[in-house]
């Protein structure tokens, strides 16, 4: 052979090698006939997003996967196991850094913003346009809202759980209250808070509250302000909504004086109402131990109440799942999405393995139902039409860079303004300029 057939031998060679290590490199190989099965990455933490020590988190998603492998002969989907919730992030970020992002992951309310800034969330917008099948109506209108940005879809919605205002009825009742309907106002509120704050047994001290825990997100939510303006990075603090909201929690707040003892507690049977998330409420009746903590009278749930500005309207806590914007498995990440989202057998474990419910309307309705006949034998019927209402006006706020310090902020602006004898209004104009000062700051 002469020296230029050996040359053209190893110059074809060379490029062989080059094009082999550059389809390794980009995954191109998953998507080629000759490779038996398919890997999907997905990225999950494996504990409780609600900080329940259950256990389950890693069988609600084990049990997803072995029903889409079933389905999916061709495909083999895998995760990195013992990742805790308080460390996704970083991992996530890793992943993306170093180019080994999973083709699914799950994306928490602070991360989606962020990952959706550094383009590492693929835009669903066309792909929903061309699956005529999905149904975005299966979805809470609450929870679906929540996964776009800019007008752009980045996630669908996995679990949730809304705040609700929790009663006790046995109060009520002992008091000759009514139970407020699902459209109560801020009046009816605080009407039947003053009823009840009483000292009961006559030593002179207050010993029975109307409410524990009623913060400023209560109320700005329940009063339609919108707080932040992100394109701009400015606080709406001095908006009128925010006023009417800062008098009211005033008013609580007088009521509630003399009632700092660590005696009055919703969990002790002396307070009317305190807000929880539907995932406490869910936890509580599940541990043996904490539901024996409020057998002494009993409880329920109601929507928050709305305020002159606003309406029944409540904070959402939201868990979404989104696709890598480089995943060489687009049509296969899609189906995992809505199955893991939207099939009813998979949404259904969720009761089963997690604190939060269901993003579908109809598997929420129908488990729910079937808990409390288990847990009551039948008698009663969980408050139903309350938490549908409440999804219907709940919303979840999108977060930006440093969204929960200047949460922070905003609270020891209110906390300020609470404590002291100055003008409200004044306060706001004061508070309102610290606040943004701050946004600049986290923003720089």
């Amino acid at each position: 052979m002469s020296m230029w057939d050996n040359r053209k031998t190893r110059y074809w060679l060379s490029l062989f090698l080059l094009i082999f290590v550059i389809l390794l490199r980009t995954d191109w190989w998953r998507t080629l006939p000759f490779h038996h099965k398919n890997v999907l990455t997905v990225g999950v933490f494996s504990d409780s997003y609600w900080n329940q020590q259950n256990g389950n988190q890693h069988k609600f998603i084990d049990s997803m996967i072995r029903k889409y492998e079933e389905q999916n002969s061709n495909i083999r989907v895998v995760y990195e196991k013992g990742i805790l919730k308080e460390d996704y992030s970083e991992w996530l970020a890793e992943q993306i850094i170093q180019g080994t992002a999973p083709d699914v992951f799950i994306v928490l309310p602070d991360d989606s913003n962020m990952l959706s800034d550094i383009g590492a969330l693929k835009n669903l917008d066309s792909i929903i346009e061309r699956d005529t099948a999905f149904d975005p109506g299966k979805y809470y209108e609450a929870a679906y809202a929540g996964g776009e940005s800019d007008g752009i879809r980045y996630s669908l919605p996995v679990e949730c759980a809304p705040d609700l205002m929790f009663v006790n009825r046995t109060i009520l009742e002992n008091e000759g209250i009514d139970l407020p309907d699902s459209d109560w106002t801020w009046d009816d509120f605080y009407d039947i808070c003053k009823k009840v704050t009483k000292d009961t047994d006559g030593n002179g001290t207050i010993d029975q509250a109307g409410v524990v825990d009623y913060s400023w997100e209560e109320a700005f939510a329940s009063n339609n302000v919108t707080l932040f303006d992100k394109e701009r990075m400015e606080s709406n603090f001095t908006d009128e909504k925010v006023y009417n909201a800062l008098m009211f929690l005033d008013q609580l707040d007088v009521l509630n004086r003399g009632t700092g003892s660590a005696d009055i507690s919703f969990e002790r049977g002396n307070v009317a109402f305190q807000p929880m998330n539907f995932s406490s409420y869910r936890t509580y009746l599940s541990n043996p131990v904490h539901a024996s903590r409020y057998a002494d009278f009993d409880w329920d749930y109601l929507t928050m109440p709305a305020g002159p500005d606003g309406d029944n309207a409540s904070l959402l806590e939201l868990i979404s799942v989104a696709m890598y914007s480089g995943t060489p498995m687009e049509d296969e990440a899609w189906e995992f999405m809505k199955m893991l989202t939207c099939d009813e057998e998979v949404q259904a474990e969720i009761f089963k393995f997690s604190e939060g419910i269901s993003v579908c309307r109809d598997v929420t309705e129908a488990e729910l139902i079937k808990e409390n006949e288990i847990r009551l034998g039948g008698i009663a019927s969980p408050n139903i039409e309350a938490l549908e209402y409440t999804m219907q006006k709940a919303f979840f706020t999108q977060r930006f860079s440093g969204f929960n310090e200047a949460v922070s902020a905003v609270d020891a602006a209110v906390n300020e303004i609470l404590k002291s004898d100055a003008n409200i209004r004044m306060e706001q104009v004061i508070q309102a300029r610290n606040i943004n000062n701050f946004l600049k700051t986290i923003n720089n």
